[in-house]
């Protein structure tokens, strides 16, 4: 199967490379993906400058727009957790993010991205198509010859 016909669904079936990345399997049904928290420290010359929590999540079953709407509002801040970002796998994305802050940022945002693998994307969400885009190519190796998840 050509790697552009394979349906982004099938990466819920790398749960070692998602495992090694720092995902989780993520269920909200109807959506389904793998998400993550990850620790960022801003530093300067007198050391730590700010310190803040992130939570990603990569949605392959990505529902319908009125259950993206649903989930959107839905969304409430999560304790030490500054950006929530939902990246979507849809087959026509749309092009800039939405973004939506809680008690004017100061509780956190919530931002939703939409990308197709091997589309354009959004310079925000690089590291996570980046991961999207590999998982694919590796899906379309042989199952003998996916080797290194990480240097393939």
């Amino acid at each position: 199967m050509n790697i552009d016909q394979m349906s982004p669904t099938a990466l819920g079936e790398l749960h070692d490379f998602w495992a090694y990345w720092g995902f989780c399997p993520w269920n909200e049904p109807p959506f389904t993906g793998v998400s993550r928290s990850q620790n960022f420290i801003k530093s300067g010359l007198l050391g730590k400058v700010a310190e803040f929590h992130a939570w990603d999540c990569i949605v392959w079953d990505a529902g319908t727009d009125e259950e993206r709407a649903k989930l959107w509002h839905s969304r409430k801040p999560m304790p030490d957790i500054m950006t929530q970002r939902f990246l979507f796998l849809l087959p026509k994305p749309w092009a800039d993010r939405r973004i939506r802050s809680f008690a004017l940022g100061f509780r956190g945002y919530v931002e939703f991205f939409a990308y197709y693998p091997g589309s354009d994307f959004h310079p925000q969400i690089k590291d996570l198509t980046g991961l999207v885009d590999h998982g694919m190519k590796l899906l379309h190796q042989p199952t003998m010859d996916r080797g290194n998840i990480l240097t393939d």
